[in-house]
C-alpha cells in the first residue's frame, strides 16, 4: 500500500526553536495567571500538572472547564512567532514538491487557527499549500482521535495510505498508529514504536519509499 497522503503536526515537527518555545511557555503562563487569578507560580505547579496528565496543554485546558476559544484568544494577542521562528524556504520547496508528486498534504495542531497561521507566516509557509488545516477550533485536540478522523473523512483517503509526522508519541502518533496510518518521528532519540524516526522533517524527500510495502 503505498503513502498517499501526509499529515503534519506543526509545532516541533516543521521546525524547532527553543527560544519560541519558551516566550510560549511564557504566554501560557501569563494566560492561566489572567484566566485563574492566580500567580505565575502557581500558574507554572499547574502546568506541569496539566502537561503531566493530559500531554496535551489544550486537552488541560478544557479539563479545567475554561473556554479554550478565549483561552487562545488572550494567548495569541502575547505572541509574536516570527520574533523567533525563522523562515524555512526550503520546507515551502519540499512541501511544493510533494503536491506536484500527487501527495496530499494536511497540517493538524493542537493550537487556534489565528496562532497556526501566525507560526506558518513566521515560517514562510502559506496556509493554502495544505489540502486542509485541523486546529483545536475544529475538532477535540490530540490525542483524542476526532481530529483524525475528520482529517481522513475530509481527504477521502485510508488511514492504511496516511503518513502522520510528529514529534510525541504519545499525544500524536500513538492515536495515529492506532486508527492504521504510518507513523514518522521527528526527534533526536528513538521512542516507542514509530514507522520511521527522523531529526528533522526534511529527511521524508528520501524515505518515503521505505514506508510503501513491496
Amino acid at each position: 500500500m503505498r503513502i498517499r497522503a501526509l499529515i503534519f503536526d506543526l509545532d516541533g515537527t516543521l521546525y524547532r526553536s527553543e527560544n519560541y518555545t519558551r516566550h510560549l511557555k511564557e504566554g501560557i503562563l501569563e494566560t492561566l495567571a489572567e484566566l485563574l487569578s492566580m500567580s505565575m507560580e502557581d500558574a507554572s505547579r499547574l502546568l506541569r500538572d496539566l502537561r503531566s496528565k493530559y500531554g496535551s496543554i489544550t486537552l488541560g485546558i478544557m479539563s479545567l472547564g475554561l473556554d479554550k476559544s478565549e483561552f487562545y484568544r488572550r494567548l495569541v494577542d502575547k505572541l509574536a512567532p516570527e520574533r523567533f521562528i525563522a523562515a524555512r524556504p526550503e520546507l515551502l520547496k519540499f512541501l511544493a514538491e510533494l503536491k506536484e508528486m500527487g501527495f496530499k498534504l494536511a497540517c493538524h495542531t493542537n493550537a487556534s487557527r489565528a496562532l497556526a497561521e501566525k507560526v506558518l507566516d513566521a515560517l514562510g509557509i502559506p496556509p493554502e499549500i495544505f489540502d486542509l488545516i485541523v486546529t483545536c477550533d475544529d475538532a477535540e485536540p490530540k490525542p483524542m482521535p476526532d481530529g483524525y478522523l475528520k482529517i481522513v473523512e475530509l481527504l477521502g483517503i485510508s488511514p492504511s495510505e496516511i503518513l502522520y509526522v510528529g514529534d510525541r508519541w504519545r499525544v500524536e502518533l500513538e492515536t495515529a498508529k492506532r486508527l492504521g496510518m504510518k507513523t514518522a518521528l521527528v526527534a533526536d532519540v528513538p521512542r516507542s514504536e514509530p514507522d520511521l524516526v527522523i531529526q528533522d522533517v526534511l529527511e521524508l524527500w528520501d524515505k518515503l519509499r521505505f514506508l510503501e510495502d513491496p
